[in-house]
C-alpha cells in the first residue's frame, strides 16, 4: 500500500514537474512574445512618429508655400498699382501749368480785386506807422495826403512785382528786367517824395522810413497786450522799437531780405532753399540777442509773451518766403 502511494506521489510529481516545465515553457514564450510585441510597439511608435513629423513638415511647407505664393501675388498686384499711381503722378504732372497760382493771378479782374483789397489794407497802415513821421515833420494837411498816396503808391510797386512773377512762364531774364522795373519805379517814387518834402524833411523821412519794420511789429505786440494787464506804456514801446532796429540793421546777414531790391533784380535767386535755411538760422540768433537786451525793459510776464510773439514772428516770416520760393519755381 505503502509502495502504491509513493508510486502515485512520484507520478503526481513528475506530472506536476511537467506541468510546470511546461507552464515555464509557455510563460517564457508567452515572455518572448511580449518582448516581441513591445519591440515592435516602440518600431511602430517610432515610425508614426516620424510619419507625424514628415506629415507636419509637409503641411508646413505647404502652408509656407502657399503664404509665400500669396505674398507674390500680393506684391506683383502693389507693384502695379504703384506703377499706374506713377505714370498718372507723370502725367498729371505734365498736363498740370508749372504754377497752380499762376492763372489765378493772371486773370485781369482778380488782380484788380487783390490791388482793391491791398489798397484798403495800406491806406490804415499808413496812418497807424506813419503818424509819428507826420507830427514830426509837421506837414499841411494837403502835405499829409499827398505823401500817404506817394507812399501807398510806392508800396504797391513791390505787390504788383509780386504778383507778375506768379507767371510761370518768365525765365530768369524776364525775371530780372522785371525786378530792376520795380527798382526803377521805386526810386522814381523816392524822388517824388523827396520834391515834396525837401532836403530836411526827406532826410528825416530817410530815416525814420528805416525804422517801420521794427515799428511795426512793435505796434502788433502791442495790440496784443493792449486789453490785458500787461499793457505796455509809450516808454516801453519807444524803447523796443529802438533795441529792434539797432539789433536789426547791426546784423550781419548772409542774404540781407531787408535790402528790397536785389543787385541784379532777380529776386528769384534769394528765395533758393539754402538761403531760406540760413536765414531761418540767423533770425533766430539774431532774436535771442534781442531777448537779452529787451529783457530788462519788460516786465516777466510782458518778456514771456514778446518771447512767444517773436518765435511765432519768425516761423510766419519763413513759412513765407518758403511760400514764395514755390511761387518763384525753387
Amino acid at each position: 500500500m505503502k509502495n502504491i502511494i509513493i508510486v502515485v506521489l512520484l507520478v503526481a510529481a513528475v506530472a506536476l514537474g511537467a506541468l510546470f516545465m511546461s507552464q515555464q515553457n509557455k510563460a517564457k514564450t508567452q515572455a518572448d512574445q511580449l518582448a516581441q510585441a513591445k519591440e515592435q510597439l516602440v518600431a511602430a511608435e517610432a515610425q508614426a512618429k516620424e510619419q507625424a513629423v514628415a506629415a507636419e513638415k509637409a503641411s508646413l511647407a505647404e502652408t509656407k508655400a502657399k503664404i509665400l505664393q500669396d505674398t507674390l501675388t500680393e506684391t506683383a498686384a502693389s507693384v502695379v498699382a504703384q506703377s499706374n499711381q506713377v505714370a498718372e503722378l507723370k502725367l498729371a504732372q505734365t498736363n498740370k501749368p508749372a504754377n497752380p497760382l499762376a492763372a489765378m493771378f493772371k486773370d485781369p479782374k482778380m488782380k484788380e480785386m487783390i490791388k482793391t483789397q491791398q489798397k484798403m489794407v495800406m491806406g490804415p497802415l499808413i496812418d497807424k506807422n506813419y503818424s509819428a513821421l507826420f507830427k514830426q515833420l509837421n506837414l499841411t494837411p494837403e502835405q499829409t495826403a499827398s505823401l500817404k498816396d506817394l507812399l501807398q503808391s510806392k508800396m504797391l510797386v513791390g505787390a504788383d512785382m509780386g504778383m507778375a512773377m506768379m507767371d510761370g512762364s518768365l525765365d530768369a531774364t524776364k525775371r530780372a528786367e522785371l525786378g530792376q522795373q520795380v527798382k526803377t519805379d521805386t526810386e522814381a517814387y523816392d524822388a517824388k517824395i523827396k520834391a515834396l518834402l525837401g532836403d530836411d524833411n526827406n532826410t528825416a523821412f530817410q530815416a525814420y522810413e528805416k525804422t517801420v519794420p521794427d515799428r511795426m511789429a512793435i505796434s502788433q505786440f502791442h495790440d496784443q497786450l493792449a486789453s490785458t494787464p500787461d499793457a505796455m506804456t509809450p516808454e516801453q514801446e519807444q524803447q523796443l522799437t529802438q533795441v529792434l532796429n539797432e539789433e536789426r540793421t547791426g546784423f550781419k546777414w548772409t542774404t540781407d531780405y531787408n535790402n528790397k531790391t536785389p543787385p541784379d533784380g532777380d529776386y528769384s535767386k534769394m528765395f533758393s532753399e539754402d538761403k531760406i535755411n540760413t536765414f531761418a538760422t540767423e533770425k533766430a540768433q539774431l532774436d535771442s540777442q534781442v531777448l537779452a537786451r529787451v529783457k530788462p525793459i519788460l516786465t516777466p510776464q510782458q518778456f514771456t509773451s514778446f518771447e512767444t510773439y517773436q518765435a511765432q514772428q519768425r516761423d510766419m516770416q519763413i513759412a513765407g518766403m518758403k511760400m514764395a520760393a514755390q511761387m518763384f519755381g525753387h
